[in-house]
């Protein structure tokens, strides 16, 4: 059998009104809903939501929640297609630098890259899916999978949301291009420090120097491409 990724939409509902529609990899579809709403400013944290539920077809994730107000431009009924992401509610002014002292040595993320692509089943069995971690010091990787590079962004993000990880001391690192989308989920997610194996965008590097952000390319490479920011990133 040829491989293929799988991908199909799953719809997100907020006390019963439906707000988007992802076309997505089904699974891991808790982390993705916290995750998109947390980069779309929508919640603070998880004592934000009341209660989320996955039905049995994985076609529909159901959230309750007494902050997410139905006011809000919240785009409704909008379908998200996994080639391309949303521009969050980007409530963060982009004047606003992200302040993070942390530094990582380009050896523990090439190991943490190294760590992300042997949790990267689909991966290595496609070729085709995307794969983003989130490396914190003293902290068990996590690493999430989705046929969409911003899906695997907001899985991610959800996942360290969840286990109450701090992502002002972390590195998110992608097996993808790194997009204009992408780096405001992270300015969202106040993560200082983006690592892919490919290179950004131009617009990417823009935004990612507004931010603070320091932006790390070709990781496996001999001599990785430090972008931006490289007091981060120690030698």
């Amino acid at each position: 059998m040829y491989p293929v990724c799988e991908e199909t939409n799953v719809s997100l509902f907020i006390d019963n009104q439906k707000i988007i529609t992802f076309m997505c990899t089904p699974e891991n579809l808790k982390e993705l809903a916290m995750g998109h709403l947390y980069t779309r400013n929508l919640i603070e944290d998880m004592e934000d939501i009341g209660s989320i539920r996955v039905c049995n077809s994985l076609k529909n994730i159901y959230i309750t929640s007494e902050f997410i107000s139905m006011d809000q431009d919240l785009s409704l009924n909008t379908v998200l297609s996994s080639s391309c992401g949303s521009s969050p509610n980007f409530n963060l002014k982009l004047d606003q630098i992200l302040e993070s002292r942390i530094s990582f040595d380009l050896e523990t993320l090439k190991n943490a890259t190294m760590e992300m692509f042997k949790l990267a089943v689909k991966h290595q069995k496609t070729g085709g899916m995307h794969s983003c971690a989130v490396y914190c010091a003293n902290k068990e990787i996590i690493a999430l999978e989705d046929v969409g590079r911003h899906n695997a962004v907001d899985k991610i993000i959800g996942a360290c949301l969840i286990k109450h990880y701090d992502l002002r001391d972390s590195a998110l690192i992608s097996t993808g291009r790194i997009s204009t989308d992408m780096i405001l989920k992270c300015a969202a997610a106040e993560i200082p420090v983006v690592v892919t194996r490919s290179i950004p965008t131009s617009s990417a590097l823009e935004l990612a120097k507004k931010t603070g952000i320091t932006v790390v390319g070709r990781i496996m490479a001999s001599e990785p491409i430090i972008y931006l920011n490289e007091e981060r990133i120690l030698k």
